[in-house]
């Protein structure tokens, strides 16, 4: 009888053993897919989005089509982005981790700095129109009918430099960590749960507003590409595939975008387009979709002219903060100081511009990083997006969900500019974000790990009770 008893024992032990290891093998082949399956995974969903575009933009630019680029210095170019592409691969897989990501269910009422970012966005509407845009609220009828005037009227405005509009530029500042996750979290709820829908279409309004008014598309671009990020994180914490008519949609949806945008630039040049670094690359009075993809191409693939021309420049160390035209020039303007002549600023003298022309953000990243060790750079943000898209996916929260959607904006940029840093309030409300989060982590872990301490004390000493009795 015992020997029965112990063999069946034995058995079900083996099984238990067995099964484990089936269990444990099926969690492996599930954590760590092969080829072309890791690609697809949820893991490295926004990471293969943005190597889609950097191949576009890249593959633009080398065709030569349809603007006929000159190809400075295309092997240091291609180079700098292959390694640029392999550090950053190599960071968003540190930065994920092995594991999958497993979404947990979140509630979805309204956190009061979402709350305060909400209001801070309406109140400034109205002084950011009067800082930015040659027209007031009420005139957005004539801003819409006349985009030119608009964006020159824009122009003046931000020509007038920081010390003309620095107090509302401040306020920005220190309002942009709140104002910063207003629409990343109204979108995901909306997406998620269909929660807030009203107050994600007011979140909306005023980057409309101040793009049309100013007639410059980077608030109302930035505010999509902000919704695409919380669109595919709800249907990636909802484990839902893409269907074939969502693809065609999505399809859609980028082509009325493209032509939205090719409508509001061509009415506001009201000429043909002019191509980097200056010339005519269409006809005298080209069709509207034959002057839609071209601008659509330049802006995609410019960059990576202008990079090519800032690899003849001098390096100059910018000081740290010089990657950020704005941050620089609040600095100079407090601490009365002349800013460094870095890589971006010789850039007229090698036949190209820091401020008409777009040189990626490999060439601001180089003001203050010496070249060879600008692809680390990106490899390090690429750390921070593979970490802040697996807490965005498991926790749904509003402070991983608003780093994720502007880390991955960042990185999507690359071979345009260095988007967050191009304007100050939003590069600093970036980074507090940032910090924010990594602040949190950290004293999340701490909890953690002192709660496992007191647990293992208590669980001694009762042991060690145990054992006296």
């Amino acid at each position: 009888m015992t020997a029965r008893l112990y063999t069946s024992h034995w058995i079900s032990e083996s099984i238990g053993r067995v099964s484990g290891s089936v269990h444990t093998l099926t969690q492996s082949r599930a954590v760590a897919p092969r080829g072309l399956a890791w690609i697809v995974t949820r893991r490295n969903v926004p990471f293969a989005v943005i190597v889609f575009w950097w191949a576009v933009c890249f593959g633009l630019y080398a065709a030569g089509w349809p603007i006929p680029y000159t190809h400075h210095n295309i092997l240091g170019v291609s180079a700098l982005m292959a390694g640029t592409a392999i550090c950053a691969a190599v960071g968003y897989r540190l930065g994920i981790g092995s594991q999958v990501p497993e979404p947990r269910t979140v509630g979805w009422t309204l956190p009061v700095p979402v709350l305060i970012g909400f209001a801070a966005t309406l109140i400034l509407v109205i002084p950011q129109t009067q800082a930015y845009s040659g027209f007031s609220l009420l005139d957005l009828g004539k801003a819409l009918t006349n985009q030119g005037a608009a964006y020159s009227g824009a122009s003046e405005r931000i020509a007038e430099g920081f010390g003309a509009r620095s107090a509302i530029v401040v306020v920005q500042a220190l309002l942009a960590p709140f104002t910063l996750i207003v629409l990343p979290y109204f979108a995901l709820s909306w997406f998620e749960r269909r929660r807030h829908g009203v107050l994600l279409l007011v979140a909306l309004v005023p980057p409309i507003v101040l793009g049309l008014l100013g007639a410059r598309s980077v608030d109302i671009g930035i505010s999509g590409i902000v919704l695409v990020g919380s669109w595919i994180l709800s249907r990636v914490r909802r484990r839902m595939p893409l269907r074939g008519f969502e693809v065609v949609i999505l399809v859609f949806v980028a082509i009325a975008g493209i032509m939205a945008f090719g409508a509001q630039k061509l009415s506001r040049i009201g000429i043909a387009p002019i191509c980097p670094p200056g010339g005519p690359c269409t006809r005298n009075d080209p069709g509207f979709i034959e002057g839609t993809w071209v601008l659509f191409a330049s802006y995609a693939s410019q960059g990576l002219e202008g990079l090519g021309h800032a690899l003849d420049a001098h390096w100059v160390f910018g000081g740290g903060f010089s990657h950020s035209k704005p941050v620089e020039s609040m600095l100079a303007a407090f601490f009365h100081f002349q800013p460094a002549p870095v890589v971006t600023s010789q850039l007229t003298t090698f036949g190209w511009s820091d401020t008409r022309y777009w040189s990626t953000a490999l060439t601001s990243i180089a003001n203050d990083v010496p070249w060879p060790l600008v692809p680390f750079v990106i490899g390090a943000y690429a750390v921070i997006l593979g970490a802040v898209w697996r807490s965005a996916v498991e926790r749904g929260d509003w402070l991983s969900v608003a780093v994720f959607c502007y880390a991955w904006l960042g990185l999507l940029f690359v071979p345009q500019n260095l988007q967050l840093a191009i304007s100050g309030p939003t590069y600093v409300g970036f980074i507090v974000l940032l910090g924010w989060y990594f602040a949190r982590s950290v004293l999340t872990r701490y909890r953690v790990d002192r709660w496992a301490s007191i647990n293992r004390f208590q669980t001694l000493r009762r042991t060690g009770s145990r054992k006296n009795e």
